[in-house]
């Protein structure tokens, strides 16, 4: 009993330290730690998701992969591995660039202020190999037509359009005053995929989310981003049922539950962004 207890106390230790070095953006060493913790405690679910995530702000989506696919080796039903594991699928492409440019995009899109960046499919493609030519991490332009988003190379070359499920909404936002900017994070023939920016919010569209997480994603209580410290995400009651104000009836958000919000991010919270270095947990 004694010797359970005293293993107890230690991988708290470990995972207590772990987590304040992700609290700080230490992420480098946030790999180590929780590297140790596993090597230590093979079971150790929370340190395979915190490895997991601490590798994606690396830039080093592979081993992110591998370390959520073992979260549900050993809980089948681990909702952060799953959730991670589908938006980490359009990212096996980003892996071919340089590590520094693999970080920056994951980063944005990973650890950016909710509803501002989205992973978006083309559609109606136009030229694959104006796509390829372009490459992974390359720059397309964004242009409004009616409802439409249409997707274009620097030379005004139509390349495909947003899909409408994005589509629709970003052309009512870039109508009202929104600027976006696109990168290209896939380019295979079964559907070429954008990272979409959002750039600049025009003073009347605020409180318009470009894009609105799916109800299982919704996170709500600070705008800040998500970093893996194991507390209960915040959920802000009286916010479970939004409408955006200025879009269609389409456009309105589903009502949701508070099971169902704790549901994607189980075992995180939300912590502001780092000031001078250091973090700040809520």
């Amino acid at each position: 009993m004694q010797q359970e207890e005293e293993r107890t106390r230690l991988s708290r230790k470990l995972s207590q330290e772990a987590i304040d070095l992700a609290s700080e953006g230490r992420w480098e060493e946030a790999v180590a730690a929780n590297r140790a913790i596993i090597e230590r405690f093979p079971d150790d679910v929370a340190a395979c998701n915190r490895l997991g995530r601490a590798l994606i702000e690396l830039g080093n989506f592979s081993e992110a992969e591998e370390a959520y696919r073992k979260t549900l080796v050993i809980d089948p039903g681990n909702s952060i591995a799953s959730k991670n594991l589908e938006r980490l699928k359009a990212w096996t492409g980003v892996g071919q660039l340089e590590t520094e440019k693999a970080r920056a995009l994951g980063r944005e899109f990973f650890a950016s202020k909710q509803g501002k960046t989205g992973v978006v499919a083309l559609t109606n493609v136009q030229s694959l190999k104006l796509i390829s030519d372009i490459g992974i991490g390359g720059e397309a332009v964004l242009r409004r037509r009616g409802q439409q988003v249409l997707v274009e190379d620097e030379s005004g070359a139509v390349l495909g359009e947003l899909e409408p499920k994005h589509g629709v909404r970003l052309a009512k936002l870039m109508q009202g005053g929104n600027r976006y900017s696109a990168t290209i994070l896939s380019t295979e023939e079964g559907g070429p995929q954008l990272l979409v920016r959002e750039d600049y919010q025009h003073p009347e569209m605020v409180g318009q989310s470009s894009f609105p997480p799916p109800r299982a994603d919704r996170l709500y209580g600070h705008p800040g981003r998500v970093s893996p410290v194991e507390t209960p995400p915040i959920v802000d009651e009286e916010r479970k049922s939004t409408t955006i104000r200025g879009l269609g009836q389409g456009d309105t958000d589903e009502p949701f539950t508070e099971d169902e919000d704790r549901s994607y991010l189980e075992g995180f919270t939300l912590v502001d962004e780092p000031r001078n270095g250091q973090g700040s947990q809520e």
